[in-house]
């Protein structure tokens, strides 16, 4: 046994030789001498500390796509990827022990990754680039290998010895300013760490990893300029996180759903925080990256935490009330500090969108249907009066999409489409959340009006325009939903369906008379809009309800409304035409006074 060690010991040695001999065989010509010369011939002291590098590393500054330098890099590549796949088919052959082949192998490719280095602080870009994708074909795979193959270290230590070759060739990478050896870390890791997430069943430690890498490659961008090695991590990161959330899904809960959500957290305010230091503390706008990756992180996390709710409620009210305290401070910076810098308008608008994606998934997470409903009306009408008081778009914006919220929630938008145009055979009164989200919607539409010229221009007037729609349709259900049984129910307990037609007629009518009289107003003006289209409803539910349900009776009252609503609507709506002509002329001869 001693002497196969021996004679193993001895291969080892020579071939060792070989191969340097082969190096400097190859350094010599490539430098234009014999080898015999040595290397004191070039007459450079770091040539002569170095044998064979110095002129190499000149000839690769001055041209870097030489063919003979590049076949000299691709030649040296082959030799490195020999040298590993020899000690691999030592480890095989059973002559070394997995542990120690293991280990000759990562020295083996932390020496190349050292030539990396040394070449980088040489100046030799090429040759680091080569040096250092030798040492990541040595030591990637081995390090899976070794995880799922030789079983020489477990799920931890494979994920802790990714994380240690990562921050070494990232290392490098930052140390000697190679945006090259940057990208061939990430190509290297990335698919390593999915490989062993997948082949070893265990999933959090390397989406863990993955979401670390991320971050990092996110402030290598901000520090460095390299902007694009970012995407691909964030993407793989994106996707692990997604894959372990399925997994918490399926029925076998093949991973913890605590730590599924842990994961969605870390995922969620890691980028959060580096992108909020970022533009807060470094005084810089968000980039497409960062507007893009936060949004999927809030859809992947807050989006798998909606669906993980059902099996752990506690965390999911833990989590939602974590995100309605982090949506109120993204409210506080983007009202309070972003908002009064100057060209800091993207900033605005992101802080202002995160908090109202946070609050309303805060609320989904923690509060029933009913109360969300009530919730969201209470925020629409602070959001609004907001905007009336300070005229920032995004108060508008959120106001608006509270409102619809609530509508949608309550089922008071369902239940104002289902009171006017259903035919139905038992009648339902408005619940009291219903009515609830009429009066904020009736708040909302007059704080809206409250500013006659909106700096927001034509966004700011469709959204004062979406909410007297919505009050229309909640207000002219609800009325509708109070009066039927009043003067449409049957003796047999159903409904008078001609009855029926001729009420909501009657409230659609007045509906649109009201609608054009606040119209002539100026801060109303926007409401002119739906006078036509309101009028083409009314004609329109009248052939098909009235004309086929009404008696005479009943079919006089809704023709003698809508008669009046036809003639007296584009009367006030044309008020209201004459009135800004008249404005827009005063204006245009002030100047020729």
């Amino acid at each position: 046994m001693d002497d196969r060690y021996a004679r193993l010991e001895s291969a080892v040695g020579e071939l060792l030789d070989s191969v340097g001999s082969l190096q400097q065989r190859v350094a010599a010509l490539e430098a234009g001498h014999h080898p015999a010369a040595g290397p004191a011939a070039t007459g450079d002291g770091a040539g002569a500390r170095e044998p064979g590098l110095g002129l190499l590393g000149a000839r690769a500054k001055r041209d870097p796509y030489d063919p003979i330098v590049m076949l000299s890099m691709i030649g040296r590549l082959f030799l490195v990827l020999a040298g590993g796949f020899f000690l691999r088919a030592m480890t095989e052959a059973g002559v070394l022990a997995p542990a120690a082949g293991v280990a000759l192998a990562f020295l083996y490719a932390g020496v190349w990754l050292y030539m990396a280095d040394r070449s980088g602080r040489l100046g030799q870009s090429s040759g680091a680039l080569f040096h250092a994708l030798g040492a990541a074909l040595v030591a990637f795979p081995l390090l899976l290998e070794a995880t799922t193959r030789f079983k020489v270290i477990g799920v931890a230590g494979g994920a802790f010895g990714l994380l240690l070759l990562t921050s070494a060739f990232l290392f490098v990478a930052v140390r000697r300013r190679l945006h090259t050896v940057a990208w061939v870390t990430i190509v290297a890791a990335v698919p390593t760490a999915l490989v062993l997430l997948l082949k070893t069943g265990v999933a959090a430690p390397f989406a863990l990893y993955l979401i670390a890498l991320g971050v990092a490659t996110m402030w290598l961008a901000y520090t460095y300029g390299w902007t694009f090695i970012r995407w691909p991590v964030a993407l793989a990161a994106d996707i692990a996180v997604v894959g372990v959330t399925l997994r918490a899904l399926t029925p076998e809960h093949v991973e913890p759903v605590r730590v599924v959500m842990l994961l969605q957290v870390v995922l969620v305010a890691a980028y959060l925080a580096s992108i909020a230091v970022r533009t807060l503390l470094r005084d810089r706008n968000v980039t497409l990256f960062e507007v893009t990756q936060a949004a999927l992180a809030l859809v992947i996390g807050f989006g798998g935490a909606v669906l993980l709710a059902r099996t752990t409620a506690t965390l999911a009210v833990l989590m939602g009330a974590a995100s309605i305290l982090f949506g109120a401070a993204c409210y506080a910076l983007a009202f309070w500090f972003v908002d009064r810098r100057e060209g800091h308008a993207r900033n605005v608008q992101f802080y202002a969108a995160l908090a109202l994606v946070l609050v309303l998934a805060g609320l989904g997470l923690d509060l029933s249907q009913q109360w969300l409903a009530g919730v969201s009306a209470v925020f629409a009408v602070v959001a609004v009066a907001g905007w009336a008081r300070f005229g920032r778009l995004y108060l508008l914006l959120h106001g608006v999409v509270y409102l619809l919220v609530a509508g949608i929630a309550s089922h008071a938008l369902e239940y104002g489409v289902w009171a006017i145009f259903a035919s139905p055979q038992a009648w339902t009164a408005p619940a009291v959340v219903t009515v609830a989200v009429v009066v904020a919607a009736a708040l909302a539409a007059w704080l809206a009006a409250s500013r006659p010229q909106p700096e927001g221009g034509v966004p700011a007037s469709v959204m004062r325009v979406v909410v007297a729609v919505a009050l229309v349709l909640t207000a002219a259900g609800c009325a509708v939903g109070m009066v039927a049984p009043l003067l449409a129910g049957s003796s047999e307990g159903g409904v008078d369906l001609g009855a029926l037609a001729t009420v909501r007629t009657c409230v659609l009518a007045v509906a649109t008379l009201l609608i054009a009289w606040g119209a002539r107003h100026d801060r109303f003006r926007e409401w002119a809009w739906l006078v036509y289209p309101l009028l083409v409803v009314v004609g329109l539910k009248m052939v098909a309800q009235d004309f086929k349900h009404s008696r005479p009776a009943t079919l006089f009252i809704a023709l003698a409304l809508y008669g009046i609503a036809l003639i007296v609507a584009p009367r006030l709506r044309r008020e209201r035409q004459r009135a800004s002509a008249a404005v827009s002329g005063q204006g245009q001869a002030a100047p020729s006074t």
